[in-house]
């Protein structure tokens, strides 16, 4: 399970996992090595989503992005989604599920066990990687729309 497996990297990076009540709409907090997450995430998909984007900023950001001016932050967030994009719906997880018989979107986020916002930011992260396509083995992966074909 995706939550397992994200649970045990934050804890093999040294990082501490917690959960509390924010007065703003953050859905999660990265300070040093501790990830906060919001008690107000529904369900694992959504808090998966959010872990493995918050995993992405203890990779790629050194500095505290709240006193970064709006362009860095902007850059720093895309780096955090990038690097979870990959970790958690790498193309041939998404080439396996469409092997499955898996076609729509929410059943690709099932599938996945993350949340569609992160889904369709993934497939963003995708685009700005490898334009409207790439190929992976024996597929074309569009990304806008959101297709695969066998070749």
């Amino acid at each position: 399970m995706l939550n397992d497996l994200l649970d045990e990297e934050i804890k093999n990076i040294g990082v501490t996992l917690k959960t509390c009540a924010f007065k703003n709409d953050f859905n999660a907090l990265t300070v040093d090595d501790t990830i906060i997450l919001s008690n107000k995430l529904k369900d694992t998909a959504e808090r998966n989503s959010v872990k493995a984007h918050e995993l992405g900023h203890q990779y790629t950001c050194p500095v505290n992005l709240l006193e970064l001016e709006p362009e860095l932050q902007r850059r720093f967030e895309y780096l955090a989604d990038r690097w979870a994009t990959l970790k958690v719906m790498p193309l041939e997880k998404l080439v396996s599920a469409f092997r499955r018989g898996i076609r729509l979107r929410d059943e690709f986020c099932d599938f996945l066990e993350i949340s569609e916002p992160f889904f369709r930011r993934g497939l963003d992260v995708y685009s700005s990687i490898y334009g409207q396509r790439t190929q992976y083995k024996n597929y074309t992966l569009s990304f806008d729309p959101f297709n695969i074909e066998e070749l």
